[in-house]
């Protein structure tokens, strides 16, 4: 029997459905990293190689970093972020917070595989708050054809309330959909504080409350949340100390999606 043309295309279209349809409904593991970096790696004189040989170390698949210059005098006018991705092989992308100087200071994210959509919200900015911030959120698609949604955020240090106003706000773009989501972090705020008890009570926490700030950490400021919360599953998870070269501890997790 011969196919018209018309109908090859169909079937094809079907079959195209169907295999992505399994793709997303399958389990899926993968290696998230979040890494505050300290003004684009004040500690390391801005060099981005002690960052990128600690990296290949865990060999994560998606990084959400913090405090990222792009062109700014401070970091010797670098865009951090796509020479640090460079070095690692990996797909590099930017989020503006704020201008800095002649240039820009926000957020980014690392991905092994190429991004399918890209977009940075800021966030609110209540009184009180001390610095505009922002969430640079991500859509990467995976050889399998499962999509992953991830992002990057740094909230405010100010005040307990105006990082629930900014959680919010992360929540409502964010939690949308089944497509699995990876949040990552420097949240600014302590696992006790209603930013992170209530305001992130709809997505599974990836990381325990061990401390990840300073270097020496004491304190329990940066996270990794999954969602839908039902399907996410850690397989393995760390706090990455004494790494002299940032004054926040870069978070380390293998998750499946199932």
């Amino acid at each position: 029997m011969k196919y018209k043309p018309i109908r090859l295309l169909f079937l094809l279209a079907i079959w195209l459905l169907a295999g992505q349809s399994w793709a997303q409904s399958s389990p899926f593991r993968l290696k998230v990293m979040s890494f505050n970096v300290r003004m684009s790696g004040e500690l390391t004189l801005y060099s981005v190689e002690p960052f990128a040989n600690l990296i290949r170390q865990y060999n994560p698949d998606v990084i959400a970093l913090q405090e990222i210059d792009y062109k700014v005098a401070r970091s010797n006018n670098k865009d951090f972020a796509a020479e640090l991705g460079a070095a690692l092989g990996m797909f590099p992308v930017f989020g503006k917070a704020i201008n800095s100087g002649s240039g820009e200071y926000g957020v980014a994210v690392l991905s092994k595989y190429p991004f399918t959509a890209v977009r940075t919200e800021t966030l609110p900015k209540p009184e009180g708050t001390k610095e505009q911030r922002a969430v640079l959120i991500t859509e990467i698609r995976y050889p399998s054809g499962q999509l992953l949604r991830f992002a990057s955020t740094h909230l405010d240090h100010s005040t307990d309330a105006v990082r629930s106003a900014m959680v919010n706000a992360l929540n409502a773009y964010l939690l949308k959909g089944d497509m699995p989501t990876v949040l990552g972090g420097d949240f600014n705020a302590k696992p006790a504080e209603n930013a992170i008890a209530t305001g992130m009570q709809q997505w599974k926490r990836i990381c325990t409350d061990d401390p990840t700030f300073p270097n020496n950490p004491t304190s329990k400021i940066d996270y990794l949340f999954g969602y839908p919360k039902a399907s996410c599953k850690v397989i393995s998870y760390e706090v990455i100390r004494l790494t002299n070269i940032s004054d926040h501890c870069p978070i380390v997790a293998e998750i499946e999606f199932q």
